[in-house]
């Protein structure tokens, strides 16, 4: 959980999100400016994978959203129980099952 929180508070790596579900790659962007940093996980041909979001992750399944600069009060007060709930969820976006 450390690693998590240290990656949600500085992200290496940042998937382009925003703008809406099915959107041109080219219009997406890494960073909407809000301060919000969001793990989501997507269908892949491999299972569910997880990635961080600093913009609105339209058509991936939102696990957890927490102020950048505030994550560890987040992850203080987080329901894991609601936040795995959100695995079969998909925001925005059609919901695509791998059974």
């Amino acid at each position: 959980m450390d690693g998590l929180k240290v990656q949600m508070k500085n992200p290496m790596f940042v998937t382009k999100g925003g703008v809406g579900y099915g959107v041109d790659e080219t219009l997406k962007v890494v960073d909407d400016g809000q301060g919000w940093v969001c793990l989501a996980a997507e269908m892949s041909p491999g299972g569910l994978a997880i990635e961080l979001f600093k913009s609105v992750p339209f058509g991936k399944r939102a696990l957890l959203v927490a102020k950048q600069s505030d994550v560890d009060e987040t992850f203080s007060k987080v329901t894991w129980a609601v936040a795995l709930g959100n695995i079969e969820k998909t925001f925005g976006g059609p919901l695509i099952k791998q059974r």
